[in-house]
């Protein structure tokens, strides 16, 4: 597997679980489940590692 390509899916996978967490937000809180924080904050962690994934291996070029 190229590391471009684990990278994406790191990406991939951290924003799934991102964007679940922020979308059922209300409904979470709303049962008392305050375990969305810390989904928000491992979804932001893991795609920051996909990210810099990305970065090493050349895909995203020079910033």
């Amino acid at each position: 597997m190229d590391l471009r390509t684990i990278g994406v899916i790191v990406f991939a996978i951290g924003m799934i679980i991102f964007l679940f967490g922020r979308q059922f937000i209300l409904l979470r809180l709303y049962f008392g489940d305050r375990s969305v924080f810390s989904q928000l904050f491992w979804g932001a962690i893991i795609s920051a590692i996909g990210v810099a994934i990305l970065y090493f291996s050349g895909a995203l070029g020079t910033i």
